[in-house]
């Protein structure tokens, strides 16, 4: 496992561990323990230097100091471990300091401190003596709120990311429920009831009192909208219709999917305009956590809150039956390339981005039926086509636009991947599931939906272009317009709404081919027509 200590000074590389900080301190306590381990093995007496006569011959000098040092004799005495020198008198000399002027216990009160502060632990947590009960006790909570408790979400995400998660298993951490907190807890639940009580409004009372993410728990009143853009989410409370046997129904379903991601948009944007990070969590019985991963991982920070609504909108859309066709031909395939890219990542070996085998013949057989199929519908309203005609037609342009749009698909996929391997290799500590998660906006389920509805609108486009070209040829005057009709939700889009019923030479020049103006783009076209005279 890799514990990556936040630094403050490199955004990639690893900070400063306490251990390292609390290492000096500690070689301090260690050489304090030696020099008095010394100085009681050594008979708890310290150096001396005897100072002899200058003119004391040599053999003189010698037969005192054996005589000396056979006078003095074994045991503690020994201890006086004597250093014989030449000087003009005979002078005894204590080098060592006394032990009492020496400052250890002010010396060991500091490495105690030192090695407490480096780690976040109170004196209190390490010496029952350090302070009194009430002193004590405030310390312990300090402990746990300012060291322990902001550490938890990032012991949290590595164990989940590089342990837990490939084994499907999840690790939340509970520090509210530990005894010292509950009593905390118990007080300032006290206080926020006798606040509310006043006629305090509960949110400014839970701010006062200092409680976190007091906008996911409170959310503030919904404003007025500001732009076209917001989803309008329903209430909390909102249920999923039954039906009278007890079955929930589809349409109920859809309903609470649409409000569920309307709350999930609006949390994102409380937390936008609160200055915080676009990433969140959030928890649904209708969405999954995949389908909320997809989100986060297609959201960065300086997003403006209309980016936010257009990435959680088109993930709350509902694909109709012919892009559900598209849908099922591809995503499970793009998933299994997705595994498999974040494997070879990390064993280092070759990855080949492309997708081209496994969209184009879906593309081509799916875009050929539904092209196939808009051509007979506007045959049964207008002019009938021969279907011959009409395959020969969407057969041309299939073979133009289907390698196009493939060769576009894998240039973003290698793009992507590129950004993940010198990531990858510029992170020490990151998992296979770390790999995967940022490759999931080229290889999971999010993309694939939004493939489908793209191309199949695109088909239906140049279905009606073709009618239209079919028309043209046979003398028939046509006139083409933008529609946004069949997406309930395109009248909140600043680049759709400003083209609805607008004939095609008034389209501006960014949007001259048509629908799609932009991925998951619904809107369509229809002609008016009238024979020459």
């Amino acid at each position: 496992m890799y514990f990556r200590e936040q630094s403050y000074v490199d955004d990639i590389g690893p900070g400063v561990g306490a251990a390292h900080v609390a290492l000096s301190s500690a070689k301090l306590e260690h050489y304090l323990n030696r020099f008095a381990a010394a100085f009681f093995e050594g008979g708890a007496q310290p150096v001396t230097v005897m100072n002899l006569p200058e003119g004391m011959d040599e053999a003189e000098f010698q037969r005192f100091r054996t005589d000396m040092k056979a006078s003095v004799g074994g045991g503690v005495i020994n201890a006086f471990r004597m250093i014989f020198m030449r000087s003009p008198d005979i002078k005894i000399e204590q080098l060592t300091p006394p032990l009492n002027s020496m400052e250890m216990p002010q010396l060991y009160e500091r490495v105690v401190t030192s090695v407490g502060m480096a780690y976040g632990v109170p004196r209190t947590m390490l010496e029952a003596s350090a302070a009194n009960y009430a002193t004590a006790d405030s310390d312990r909570q300090s402990f746990w709120r300012e060291t322990v408790i902001p550490r938890l979400s990032t012991y949290e995400y590595t164990l989940n990311t590089q342990v837990f998660a490939p084994l499907g298993w999840e690790l939340k951490f509970e520090p509210e429920a530990l005894d010292v907190m509950q009593n905390d807890e118990a007080n300032r639940s006290s206080s926020l009831l006798q606040l509310v009580q006043a006629g305090v409004p509960l949110r400014s009372a839970m701010t006062i009192l200092g409680y976190d993410l007091v906008d996911d728990l409170v959310p503030p009143p919904t404003p007025a909208p500001t732009s076209n853009a917001e989803i309008q989410p329903v209430a909390d409370d909102t249920t999923v219709a039954e039906d009278v046997d007890g079955t929930v129904t589809d349409e109920a379903i859809a309903t609470k999917r649409k409000a569920e991601f309307g709350l999930l948009a609006k949390k994102i944007e409380r937390r936008i305009k609160a200055g915080k990070s676009v990433h969140c969590t959030f928890e649904s019985d209708v969405i999954t956590a995949d389908e909320v991963k997809s989100i986060m991982a297609r959201l960065h920070d300086g997003m403006t809150v209309h980016d936010v609504y257009d990435v959680v909108k088109a993930a709350a859309e509902e694909m109709t039956p012919d892009e559900r066709r598209l849908y099922n031909r591809i995503v499970k395939e793009m998933e299994k390339r997705g595994a498999t890219w974040a494997r070879q990542i990390v064993q280092g070996k070759d990855v080949d981005p492309s997708l081209k085998d496994v969209i184009a013949p879906a593309l081509q057989a799916e875009l050929s039926r539904y092209a196939q199929q808009r051509f007979t519908e506007l045959g049964a309203e207008f002019v009938p086509i021969d279907e011959a005609v009409a395959s020969g037609r969407i057969n041309d342009w299939l073979g133009d636009y289907v390698p196009i749009t493939t060769d576009r698909i894998d240039q973003t996929t290698a793009e992507r991947i590129k950004q993940v391997i010198d990531t990858y290799r510029q992170t020490p500590g990151m998992t296979i599931q770390d790999v995967a998660d940022m490759l999931r906006p080229v290889a999971d389920p999010y993309r694939a939906s939004m493939i489908a509805i793209t191309e199949m609108t695109r088909a239906s486009m140049q279905a009606v272009d073709n009618y239209q070209a079919y028309l043209t040829e046979n003398g028939i005057t046509t006139t083409m317009y933008w529609s946004t009709q069949n997406d309930e939700l395109v009248g909140d889009c600043p680049i759709c709404k400003p083209l609805h019923n607008l004939p095609k030479d008034e389209w501006p020049a960014d949007q001259i081919d048509g629908p799609p103006a932009h991925p998951n783009c619904r809107c369509s076209t229809y002609i008016t027509i009238r024979r020459r005279e």
